[in-house]
């Protein structure tokens, strides 16, 4: 056996058994080339869009990896190359990726590393960084067999229990863990694959698969808010079962995340971390400012009571019998509100499900989601395993073709009604109409969600105007529609007929701003509590925005937006608040903000947030309001919110469901500050 394959086995075996011993650092450079070149399939959201390229060659100095990542999403190409240089125990020497199009090549990413420094080059900036004796380079998701390297490099030194990687801030902290072998029928034959856990590369972990013979075989991994999977172009058959794989592993990690927070009080009702559990029975929060979300004046010095995950009562402390034996907990000088909506998100990783509920958002409307993961989701925060806010679904369906969004489509009247049925099946409430359906397709959409009881929302399709997507029955609108002067006639026109078909718009005012602002700008000046988050999940959010708009461009776009979401106000159309994900759970803030400085007022900002999408969704004789009966979902706020809608950022407790945590301790569970 040559040298070169003696270094390949001795990491083979550690890749076979994690218990082997690792393989030796500092091995003597291979003297012969071995190269491996492999395609992968890369899917978005469940639908196959393109391939990743690459060839792994072994040289006389060590290895150089090449790789060509390219997908159309949306009819929106994403090429990107990149190239890496190791020693032979894969210790990086040099990284480089770059963005290309059909006339340029842009230098995104590029580490050089010489005697324990790296010099780095991310987001616009160069910085020498000083690295551990444990260090590696990788830079987020793509090109995906970066993600081989980096394997290969913690084999080789030893299986560390973390390890640093540039670019970071200035490092960021990775850690890896086998999690088991996996045994697939392939054809006629057998296939045994190793299953890692890689958490830190980006926000939320990864599963990464190699093979007996140390080759990827398929990764599920994050391209900003939304999911991307790669397998390699021969095991493309398997891919569902792998993906079922990886649910099952982040439920388990979800479970064991919940179970290490403990509630401050549960009001009468199982609660996630049976293990350690917390006090429960009645509750009884006393002294605080009280709003309902009705739209009544505020109740100073209030009590609400909370039993068996409902209210019992809520109203001034004069008037409310708190009943012997109760936890009395005492919220002088807060602000009681109930708790928050976020009706437009995609909760495409399990680590959402406790950060929305650290932000004080207790019910999401999820707009779009792989079925494989959301489904098991929800049963599982559902069934009191795992900590998150309630859920509500949206179907998503598209028009065929290479074009389409998501692995979900219809170009029939039959496929639609079909498609529809899948969902309900399912207990979707609604169904997400996206952009290439055809007016055929919608029109039997609509009609079979309505027979079933589900209502419909969406983007207006292509194929359609706004007003004739209302008028084929869609009740909701997904973004902001309302094109035009806010003061003229004709947009006058089209808010008269949004109202009186009682259409209800989720604006996302919040993702437009955060897309649309200047790079240089703080992004504090919009999402101030942007520091508290989990540092990977920081690092990304800064990069939200546009290097070719300025300050002036941005605020008068922003005036326009306000301008118009005045008008629908004013005009009576109902206004629910929702993200489209933007910086998790955060942006729900601004959102809210964001109609207070469209003149709406404080009042009405916070119902747009809780009470009105309650109705939105039929919901209002369950939640969306403090009153009697109803779920027990609020929020305690250290400030109130209608003296400064900025107030609304200050969660202190979050109750779901009866159970209230620390929103502090929420945050520190997930890494953030």
């Amino acid at each position: 056996m040559n040298l070169h394959a003696a270094v390949l086995a001795a990491l083979v075996i550690v890749a076979r058994d994690p218990c082997a011993a690792p393989a030796a650092r500092g091995v003597l450079a291979p003297r012969d080339s071995v190269v491996i070149t492999d395609t992968l399939r890369l899917y978005y959201m469940g639908h196959a869009i393109g391939r990743e390229r690459y060839e792994l060659a072994a040289g006389v100095r060590g290895y150089r990896l090449t790789a060509d990542f390219d997908y159309l999403d949306r009819g929106r190409r994403t090429h990107i190359a990149g190239s890496a240089r190791t020693a032979p125990d894969f210790t990086p020497e040099l990284l480089e990726i770059r963005r290309l199009s059909d006339t340029s090549s842009r230098v995104e990413t590029r580490v050089e590393v010489q005697g324990g420094r790296a010099t780095v080059l991310a987001s616009g900036k160069t910085t020498e960084v000083v690295l551990p004796s444990v260090a590696f380079a990788i830079a987020a998701h793509a090109p995906v067999t970066q993600h081989l390297l980096l394997l290969r490099y913690w084999l080789a030194h030893g299986r560390p229990r973390t390890l640093a990687v540039v670019p970071g801030g200035p490092t960021n902290v990775v850690s890896i863990e086998w999690r088991g072998r996996d045994t697939l029928q392939r054809g006629a034959s057998l296939m045994v694959l190793d299953r890692y856990a890689v958490d830190g590369v980006v926000w939320g972990l990864e599963s990464v698969w190699l093979d007996g013979a140390g080759r990827l075989a398929a990764i599920t991994t994050r391209a900003g808010h939304l999911t991307l999977e790669a397998v390699r172009e021969e095991l493309a058959p398997l891919y569902p079962r792998l993906m079922a794989i990886s649910t099952r592993d982040r439920m388990a990690d979800l479970a064991r995340l919940s179970r290490k927070v403990v509630p401050i009080a549960s009001g009468g009702v199982a609660h996630v971390g049976a293990a350690s559990p917390g006090p429960t029975g009645t509750i009884a929060l006393l002294g605080a400012t009280l709003i309902d979300g009705g739209g009544g004046p505020p109740v100073a010095d209030a009590a609400v009571v909370v039993a068996g995950g409902r209210i019992v009562a809520a109203g001034p402390r004069s008037s409310v019998t708190v009943p012997r034996g109760a936890r009395n907990i005492d919220v002088h000088g807060k602000t009681i509100i109930p708790g928050l909506w976020d009706m437009h998100t995609h909760l495409t990783q399990m680590e959402l499900a406790p950060l929305y509920l650290a932000a004080g958002i207790t019910t999401v409307r999820d707009m779009g989601n792989e079925l494989d993961l959301i489904v098991p989701l929800r049963a599982a925060v559902d069934s009191g395993g795992a900590l998150g806010p309630h859920m509500l679904l949206a179907g998503l369906v598209d028009g065929g073709g290479p074009d389409a969004f998501g692995a979900v489509n219809a170009t029939t009247a039959e496929e639609a009604r079909a498609v529809v049925r899948m969902y309900h099946d399912l207990r979707f409430e609604q169904m997400k109409l996206y952009t290439l359906l055809t007016p055929t397709v919608v029109g039997a959409t609509v009609r079979e969600a309505h027979r079933l009881g589900m209502t419909v929302t969406g983007h207006v399709p292509a194929s359609l105007t706004l007003l004739a997507a209302v008028d084929s029955g869609m009740d909701h609108i997904a973004h902001q529609p309302v094109r035009g002067d806010a003061a003229s006639d004709s947009v006058r026109h089209v808010i008269e007929l949004l109202h009186a078909h009682g259409t209800v718009i989720d604006p996302t005012a919040s993702w437009g701003e955060l897309l649309g602002r200047p790079i240089a700008d703080p992004l504090e000046r919009l999402i101030p509590g942007v520091p508290r988050l989990p540092p990977v999940l920081e690092q990304w959010a800064r990069t939200m925005g546009s290097a070719a708009v300025d300050s002036a461009t941005a605020e008068a776009r922003m005036r326009r937006t306000l301008a118009t979401l005045r008008a629908l106000h004013q005009g009576g159309v109902p206004l629910v608040a929702g993200t489209d994900g933007g910086v998790p759970g955060l942006s729900l803030y601004r959102e809210v903000e964001l109609y207070a400085l469209a003149g709406m007022s404080p009042m009405d900002a916070i119902r747009a947030a809780t009470a009105v999408s309650a109705h939105a969704m039929r919901l209002e004789r369950e939640t969306g309001t403090i009153e009697q009966g109803k779920r027990a979902d609020l929020i305690v706020l250290d400030a109130n919110p209608l003296e400064a809608i900025g107030n609304i950022r200050t969660v202190r407790y979050v109750m779901k469901g009866g159970v209230m945590y620390s929103s502090a301790e929420l945050w520190r569970s997930l890494g953030g500050r």
